[in-house]
């Protein structure tokens, strides 16, 4: 089994010892009490308004999770604290656009693709090599992550988000080697649910158990309602163009998707559960050893087996009983050949590939060749499981998508 902990950087070490030593004066950047941050982002914005108030719940389970559930270092603290925080003053920003913006609320969007499918599947480079069409429109990690752009004045999103991922470069040791994220890279829309307190965005930061398990029983129709009005923003912007989203928490709300926007083309990746899992436990293990005094192994690994498995589960139940028409592509077709992957999408979908875009997208092909960052090495026995396990809960997946137990 791997360790508890890793070593960080020379800097990340720093930031601790220093907030270990001043615990007493740091204690207001990491204290988390709902009210405090509630009034705090208020004044600080200078606005009122949070909306409907169903968010709240999700910000209760989850300031408890973080206070029964983790060992954060003081860096972790202040990661976490500063993730909610933005979180609130994007929930405040769109609750204020929407009252002096009604018009761009009004119209519907466009249909768009839609790429969901359990983490580690090929989600990311299908979203970006689909990104390449300039009919369609992915949406970058600094517009992501600060969704409401300036009523009047100036738009510091761009320089913001650069200033915040050059930092954390400079704390996560192997990032790139499991999940590239640039601040001028198409990413993923599950930062559009972080200010609805109902994302898995959350977890990935900090190993938050409890907090994922509520997300998996909460009732998600009012977030994707939200969602779906955040994305009346960016298409408001490029009216002509399709919205090309992705992101792995859709798989289990496909149906919440579906109901909010029918039209949607919904592109599903897959690949065998064991990979995808031991996959994933790699790549929240080195994230959460990045603000973790010490990470409970196969704790971790059990909440990413029940998280993934109960989705998967939600997957198929709207298969089977809302017929809802999803376009599948193995794993392995993503790596074998990408670019006939997307013309089969196009050509159920009547969407034309055109000459110009096709050599763009074969270029992006050239320049993003598997493990290009480097390899991450995982096995099941590395996070205290096997792989008997992880098949045990994904019988009826594997049964309907031709997997063999390994």
């Amino acid at each position: 089994m791997l360790p508890d902990h890793q070593t960080m950087p020379g800097l990340g070490r720093l930031i601790n010892r220093l907030g270990d030593r001043f615990k007493k004066q740091m204690e207001p950047m990491v204290h988390l009490d709902e009210k405090e941050l509630l009034d705090k982002v208020s004044h600080r914005l200078s606005l009122k308004d949070y909306g409907d108030s169903y968010f709240k719940e999700g910000l209760r389970q989850l300031i408890d999770s973080v206070k029964k559930d983790t060992d954060l270092t003081f860096l972790g603290k202040v990661l976490q604290r500063t993730a909610i925080e933005r979180s609130l003053e994007n929930r405040l920003k769109f609750s204020e656009y929407k009252k002096k913006k009604p018009e761009v609320f009004i119209k519907n969007i466009n249909p768009p693709i839609i790429i969901l499918g359990m983490l580690r599947t090929g989600t990311t480079f299908l979203h970006r090599l689909l990104a390449q069409d300039s009919q369609n429109r992915g949406l970058y990690f600094w517009e992501l992550i600060r969704p409401i752009p300036p009523i009047e004045g100036k738009d510091f999103r761009k320089m913001l988000a650069k200033i915040e991922y050059n930092t954390y470069r400079h704390l996560s040791k192997q990032f790139d080697h499991i999940h590239v994220i640039r601040d001028d890279e198409y990413e993923e829309c599950i930062l559009l649910l972080t200010l609805t307190f109902r994302s898995d965005f959350f977890y990935m930061l900090t190993p938050v158990c409890a907090y994922v398990k509520w997300c998996l029983q909460a009732d998600r129709l009012k977030s994707y309602e939200e969602y779906f009005q955040l994305l009346k923003i960016y298409q408001s912007e490029t009216p002509d163009k399709r919205l090309t989203l992705k992101a792995p928490a859709h798989t289990g709300s496909m149906n919440e998707v579906k109901r909010l926007i029918p039209d949607a083309m919904l592109i599903q990746t897959h690949r065998h559960p064991v990979d995808v899992c031991n996959s994933v436990n790699s790549m929240v293990y080195s994230a959460h050893c990045n603000v973790a005094k010490r990470v409970d192994v196969r704790k971790t690994a059990e909440c990413n087996l029940n998280f993934i498995a109960e989705d998967i589960q939600r997957n198929l139940f709207s298969r089977k009983h809302h017929a809802i028409d999803v376009h599948d592509i193995m794993y392995e077709e993503i790596l074998s050949d990408p670019l006939n992957v997307v013309k089969k999408f196009y050509a159920k979908f009547g969407i034309e590939l055109r000459p110009k875009t096709e050599e763009k997208m074969k270029a992006f092909i050239r320049e993003n060749k598997q493990h290009k960052h480097g390899t991450h090495k995982y096995s099941a026995k590395d996070f205290g499981m096997t792989d008997a396990q992880i098949i045990e809960r994904f019988e009826e997946y594997m049964n309907q998508f031709g997997y063999r137990p390994k």
